[in-house]
C-alpha cells in the first residue's frame, strides 16, 4: 500500500524533470525538483507548468480552425467580403498553408490595394515560401505608415528579409528606427547579430548585453516569454556567435 503513493511521486517528480529539460526554465528548479521530491516537483508544476495550461492544446486548436475555415470558404464563395477573405487567409497561414494564403490576401488587395493587415500578412506567407523580394515590397509599405505595426513584427520581419537579400544597410536603418522606439529583445538581437557579421563585435555584445539586463526587471509572466532571448543572448555571448 506505501508503494503506490511513492511510485506515483517518483513518476510525477521524473514527468517534472522531463518538462525541465525540455523547456529549460531557471536552472536552480532543477534541484529544487531533484532534492524536494515530489514537493519540490510538485512547487515546479503550480509555478511552471500550471501556467502553460492555460493555453489552448495545439491539437484543438487545429480542430476549432478546421471548422472555422470550412465555414468561411462557404462564406467566401457566397459572399467574399474582405473581411471574409482575410480571416479566412490567416487561418490557411496558421495552418502552414501558405500558397492559399497568398491567393486569399492578394484578392483582398486587388479590392483594397493599402490595407495593412493583407500586406503585412501577405509578406509573412511570401518569407515562409522564400520570396523574400515580393516580401519586402510588401512589408515596407506597412512599415512607412505604422512602424509599430502588430508590436513591430512587420518592421522586424522587413530587417529580417533585407538581410537575407544582403541590405545591410537597409536592416541597420530599420533595426536602429525600431529600437529608437522600444527595447524588444527580437529588435535587439537581429541588430546585435547584424552588427557581428558585420564585424562590429563590440556593438554586438552590447546589443545582447541589453536583452539580459532587463531580466532582473521583469515580472515572472514576462520573464518566461523572454527566456528564449535570454537563451540566445547568453549563447552569443559565451561564443561570440548568433546560435
Amino acid at each position: 500500500m506505501l508503494r503506490f503513493p511513492w511510485t506515483l511521486g517518483f513518476l510525477f517528480q521524473l514527468l517534472m524533470l522531463i518538462h525541465f529539460f525540455r523547456r529549460r526554465p531557471e536552472g536552480y528548479w532543477f534541484f529544487l525538483i531533484l532534492f524536494l521530491g515530489p514537493l519540490g516537483a510538485l512547487i515546479y508544476f503550480v509555478m511552471e507548468v500550471v501556467p502553460d495550461l492555460r493555453l489552448k492544446p495545439p491539437a484543438i486548436a487545429r480542430f476549432e480552425r478546421k471548422r472555422r475555415r470550412q465555414w468561411l470558404e462557404h462564406l467566401a464563395h457566397e459572399v467574399p467580403t474582405l473581411e471574409t477573405l482575410q480571416e479566412l487567409g490567416e487561418i490557411y497561414a496558421a495552418d502552414g498553408q501558405h500558397a492559399r494564403a497568398v491567393e486569399l490576401f492578394t484578392r483582398v488587395l486587388e479590392r483594397d490595394p493599402d490595407s495593412r493587415e493583407a500586406l503585412y500578412a501577405r509578406g509573412k506567407s511570401l518569407v515562409e515560401r522564400g520570396e523574400i523580394e515580393r516580401a519586402v515590397a510588401d512589408l515596407e509599405p506597412v512599415f512607412r505608415a505604422e512602424p509599430a505595426y502588430h508590436f513591430y513584427d512587420a518592421a522586424l520581419t522587413l530587417a529580417e528579409c533585407c538581410e537575407r537579400l544582403g541590405r545591410d544597410e537597409a536592416a541597420r536603418t530599420t533595426y536602429q528606427d525600431v529600437l529608437g522606439r522600444t527595447s524588444i529583445s527580437r529588435a535587439y538581437y537581429g541588430y546585435g547579430r547584424l552588427l557581428a557579421r558585420l564585424g562590429e563585435t563590440e556593438k554586438a555584445r552590447e546589443m545582447m548585453q541589453q536583452i539580459l539586463a532587463k531580466k532582473p526587471t521583469l515580472p515572472r509572466y514576462l520573464r518566461r516569454q523572454e527566456r528564449p532571448w535570454f537563451r540566445k543572448a547568453e549563447t552569443f555571448l559565451k561564443t561570440g556567435s548568433a546560435p
